[in-house]
């Protein structure tokens, strides 16, 4: 009989994964949520599975916004406000794009999902959390706690899982103010590794203040708009917190409830929001250590306001010192709003309704699972896109571009989404220190026009044509 080898048995190597789908860092066999930003959820009636937000038919919106009928569903109801819940339910994150004026676009999730399950352990680590975002963070957060606990349970057991494996969420916009309030108030920091944010409006946002009052020369869409945001918790939950109100000799304070009433909101909403981030700011002192935060930069954005009259005029500047300052955000959300204490941001130049959809966000979101440093694009320039998100079919629609830099070209694209078509590629001339042009949008309907030069992905934004009468 033979004898036995002391050396020991080494099984073949099996064939080498692609690198770009190597998980490597102790947190690729986390189990991963990923949340939406408010209007990012679909949203179902309950009683008789009606879409009531977020369908595939997006002729829905130009319809919904001027006549006003299809969105009276979604108003917030006083049972809802007392707790009652129920009556609408989320289903899933965006699969379509959505629209709302003001606030604008808001892109689909299906290219976060699939780039956070590339990288995953298996794509059961990765489960996406939809949630009611007309109501509170507080009642948001509630939900995430159970799902994240359900979640981790099953990962835990799974057979390509571990069984000290720990959370990851990934949140865009309001998503990361859900996550946060589960870490904090609700104990959720204990399973949490890693908490990725995508232009979450840390410290709010100028805008969804602009929402409550009736502003000049208000069209039919913005009305429809603000007669459904000023019924809506989640919406208070993004009132500005840092100093943006102008006062007339040039100081700036802090927007109070008794602001949101003069504009036409709900105080009581008003207040419930600022009560509950006084109390997350106190339970964490402003600071999450495991926060890693990407913030939209280069666009033109809301970022103080003054108050007359119940109306407020939304100002492109903040104060610096005897100064002011244009600090540009993604359009929604300043630059300093949505840059947490702690690590240094990614910043990137996108549009918030754009930024979970970008390749860079999602390659963001592979490096700090895998732990892989993630570098700037080559050529990379700091690129703005203005487009107005309500438009004239037919009618000349303005395209501006500001950049940092001045390279040598940009391509402008515009796009039907309900048709994923190329309608027009616009050459851009030079008027008054700005690239410009017009563009007509043939019939109404959602269109995306993109912007690219250097080194990241086009800049996009959405507008909602409608007809011209």
């Amino acid at each position: 009989m033979a004898a036995k080898s002391s050396a020991q048995w080494v099984p073949p190597a099996r064939p080498a994964r692609p690198a770009s789908s190597v998980p490597t860092g102790p947190g690729h066999r986390d189990a991963v949520l990923v949340l939406p930003g408010i209007m990012g959820s679909e949203l179902v009636e309950s009683a008789t599975g009606r879409v009531l937000w977020g369908g595939s038919d997006l002729r829905w919106y130009g319809s919904a916004w001027a006549s006003g009928g299809s969105l009276s569903a979604l108003h917030v109801t006083d049972e809802e406000r007392a707790g009652v819940t129920g009556r609408i339910r989320a289903t899933r994150l965006l699969r379509f794009p959505a629209f709302a004026p003001v606030l604008r676009g808001f892109e689909p999730y299906t290219k976060l999902l699939a780039g956070t399950r590339r990288v995953a352990a298996h794509p059961d680590a990765v489960r996406e959390f939809a949630y009611d975002w007309r109501l509170s963070t507080e009642h948001a957060a509630a939900r995430l706690a159970e799902t994240a606990d359900d979640h981790l349970r099953a990962w835990r057991a799974h057979p390509h899982g571990s069984r000290d494996a720990r959370l990851t969420l990934v949140a865009h916009s309001m998503g990361g103010l859900v996550a946060r309030f589960f870490m904090t108030a609700l104990g959720g920091a204990r399973d949490v590794r890693t908490l990725i944010t995508l232009g979450t409006p840390f410290h709010g946002s100028v805008q969804a203040a602009g929402l409550l009052g009736p502003g000049s020369g208000t069209p039919l869409p913005h009305r429809r708009l603000r007669a459904l945001a000023r019924t809506l918790p989640g919406l208070y939950e993004l009132l500005p917190g840092h100093p943006c109100v102008e006062e007339p000799g040039g100081t700036f304070r802090r927007l109070t409830p008794a602001d949101a009433e003069s504009l036409g909101g709900d105080r009581e909403l008003a207040q419930q929001s600022l009560d509950r981030r006084e109390k997350l700011t106190g339970a964490d002192n402003g600071t999450l250590p495991q926060l890693r935060a990407v913030v939209g930069v280069g666009q033109r954005t809301p970022q103080s306001l003054t108050l007359a009259g119940g109306t407020a005029e939304l100002r492109e500047y903040v104060p610096d010192g005897d100064s002011r300052l244009d600090r540009r955000g993604d359009g929604t959300v300043c630059r300093e709003a949505a840059t947490p204490a702690g690590p240094r941001p990614f910043y990137l130049p996108q549009s918030h309704g754009a930024l979970a959809r970008s390749e860079e966000a999602v390659a963001f979101t592979g490096s700090v699972l895998t732990e892989r440093p993630l570098g700037p694009p080559l050529g990379a320039t700091e690129l703005g896109l203005y487009v107005p998100d309500v438009a004239t079919a037919r009618e000349p629609c303005p395209v501006e571009v500001d950049l940092v830099d001045n390279p040598i070209a940009v391509d402008l694209q515009v796009i039907d989404v309900s048709e994923n078509l190329e309608i027009d590629r616009p050459r851009l001339s030079r008027r008054d220190g700005r690239l410009r042009t017009d563009v007509r949008l043939p019939w109404p309907g959602l269109y995306r026009v993109e912007a690219k030069c250097g080194g990241f992905s086009p800049v996009s934004q959405l507008v909602l044509a409608v007809a011209g009468d």
